[in-house]
């Protein structure tokens, strides 16, 4: 039974990986999708004569969406291909019997000091 559950457990995670991993590369996608269209109302759109909107406006929509998309992918590709290592922590649970002996100890500690 804890066999099956271990499978199912790691195939459950194995699936989880596999569709953040295609999510993650779907977002990189998108965002080289947007960096073309940027540099397409940046250099082309914004140069001709009587652009729509005025040519500023063009050069600022240009400039921002080559921006938030360079900002967007370079924070995916950094997650998803190199995460954070986790520090490992020792956990310590605290029962009856370790309070008793910290107890036991504080009493030790207060009849030495009222002895001295």
């Amino acid at each position: 039974m804890s066999e099956s559950k271990s499978r199912k457990s790691s195939t459950s995670i194995e699936r989880i990986r596999r569709e953040k991993k295609k999510r993650n590369n779907n977002i990189i996608l998108a965002c080289f999708l947007s960096l073309f269209v940027g540099h397409y109302i940046l250099n082309y759109v914004a140069a001709i004569e009587e652009p729509p909107l005025g040519a500023t406006f063009n050069i600022v929509l240009g400039c921002t969406i080559i921006a938030v998309a360079g900002i967007i992918m370079l924070v995916t590709i950094k997650r998803q291909y190199f995460p954070k290592k986790r520090k490992k922590t020792k956990h310590i649970f605290l029962d009856e019997d370790y309070k008793e002996k910290i107890s036991t100890r504080k009493k030790h500690t207060q009849e030495v000091e009222t002895d001295a």
